[in-house]
């Protein structure tokens, strides 16, 4: 018999191939007796038969990278992977229950060896490839994310506990602590991973709810209305996440949400007063919802009456020719809507009665508003002036503040109504122009323009891709116009 010897590495837990040789390590004997276990030279000796007849030989394998990682670890030979900067005891262990976890996940069978190099893959290249793996064992079947610990098993268990106060572990710690504090919908202060969370950075829609008192069904219909959710979306209150820091406004808001007579009482304004404002669009409810009680946002109004009154002074009791902007409207014939907004742009002086609080007490002069009478032509008729036959399109660059122009309340109809002044209209000539608006100018074919801004590359005005029709901006078209005109 030739000399038998026990290779040190072997022994280490982790260990599954004997990479110069390709072969399986294969247990060698079973003994109870530590004593008797222990005697390398006595079971050597036991077990000489079966190695020589070969008995315990196995087809050989190719090792895994995994396999070749360890063995240059273990020899001394480096390593050139991400894993260089972890003890080998937390690395191996780490790719052991990352690959065991992930075996889970994909429903294969669990084996040790195909486990270790599995999460070998993705823990030897980094961070990244690491959350790679974090995200398939945090993403449940439907797709949708499993906030629960049971999606990391024994991987996040023996983190949390067993390795807690091994200072080895603590880069994987903070990688998968990392992962969870985006996902799970943690309270400020509560523990993990060894540590309370500083603030809390996702909710769902169940944690919002308690947090906030509000029955999920409401709290659900109210963050679709305001887009955090998408329209039909069935999830479980569970499973519904969002980001807590950047809604933390909008929970906020909804949270301090008044009803329609803590809203007049916050601002002082009389039941028709307050019903005026609505109509003519200078308070919005924050919520359209017909089941919410509460959709209005006070500091809404609280802003309308600070700029209403910023600048007013008292008028003295007893003068006359000043009324209430409701009152004032009423007997001038101009829509409440204009005359805040010739306060707020500084074209009329407001001024207060001291003893009335709030916007019943702001009141105007009715000479002075006069010189807000001008002349208002409709949107759609000025549209069709210029050609315009899509009153909807041009109303789109009303709304998305690309056109000046007034929405008032119609007389006949009592329907809020776009309405541009003589300025509004003179701002939109001077940038803008239509074919129509330039056959006008020139005297050209609306065919000969089209041919222009054709050779030209000249293209219509489209804001953030809003089809506005044959709208183009003055300065970009006019030249090629101008240079066709000058080579004729």
């Amino acid at each position: 018999m030739r000399k038998m010897v026990m290779q040190g590495s072997w022994l280490c837990r982790g260990v599954h191939v004997c990479v110069e040789h390709k072969h399986m390590l294969v247990p060698l004997w079973q003994e109870t007796t530590p004593i008797v276990r222990e005697d390398i030279g006595a079971r050597l000796t036991a077990i000489w038969p079966d190695l020589r007849d070969g008995r315990l030989d196995q087809p050989l394998i190719e090792p895994t990278p995994y396999d070749r990682w360890l063995d240059d670890r273990l020899s001394g030979r480096g390593d050139q992977t991400w894993l260089a900067g972890q003890s080998l005891f937390a690395a191996m262990t780490f790719c052991g229950l990352l690959g065991a976890e992930l075996q889970r996940a994909q429903g294969l069978a669990e084996d040790d060896w195909s486990a270790r190099a599995l999460g070998f893959r993705y823990a030897s290249a980094g961070p990244i490839a690491i959350k790679d793996a974090f995200n398939i064992l945090s993403t449940a079947d439907d797709g949708d994310p499993d906030v629960s610990r049971r999606a990391f098993g024994a991987l996040f268990d023996k983190l949390e506990y067993i390795y807690r106060d091994d200072s080895d572990f603590d880069t994987f710690r903070a990688l998968l602590r990392a992962h969870v504090i985006r996902m799970w919908p943690l309270a400020a202060g509560e523990p993990l991973l060894g540590q309370p969370l500083e603030e809390r950075q996702v909710h769902s829609l169940l944690s919002a709810s308690q947090e906030m008192k509000i029955v999920p069904g409401l709290l659900d219909a109210l963050l679709t209305e305001a887009g955090v959710f998408a329209e039909g979306d069935q999830r479980l209150p569970s499973r519904k996440i969002f980001d807590a820091r950047i809604h933390a406004e909008l929970l906020d808001e909804i949270a301090t949400r008044v009803g329609p007579k803590a809203m007049r009482d916050g601002i002082g304004a009389t039941l028709t007063e307050f019903r005026a404002l609505v109509a003519e669009g200078v308070l919005a409810p924050r919520s359209k919802l017909e089941t919410v009680k509460n959709p209005w946002h006070l500091p809404d109004g609280l802003t309308l009456l600070q700029d209403l009154e910023h600048t007013a002074t008292q008028v003295p009791a007893g003068t006359s020719g000043w009324e209430s902007i409701h009152l004032a409207s009423k007997q001038v014939g101009l829509p409440v809507a204009r005359i805040i907004a010739a306060i707020r742009e500084g074209r009329l002086q407001p001024k207060k009665r001291p003893e009335v609080f709030g916007y019943h007490g702001i009141v105007v002069e009715l000479a002075a508003l006069e010189e807000l009478q001008e002349p208002l032509t409709a949107a759609a008729a000025f549209a069709r002036s210029i050609g315009l036959r899509d009153y909807a399109a041009f109303i789109s660059l009303i709304e998305a503040g690309r056109v000046p122009a007034t929405q008032v309340k119609s007389v006949k109809t009592a329907r809020l109504q776009w309405m541009m002044s003589d300025k509004e209209i003179a701002a939109f000539r001077q940038r803008f122009v239509t074919p129509t608006m330039i056959a006008e100018e020139t005297g050209l074919h609306r065919n000969t323009i089209f041919a222009v801004f054709s050779a030209a590359s000249v293209t219509p005005f489209r804001p953030n891709g809003l089809d506005a029709g044959p709208i183009y901006l003055r300065n970009e078209s006019m030249p090629a116009i101008t240079d066709y005109l000058a080579k004729r």
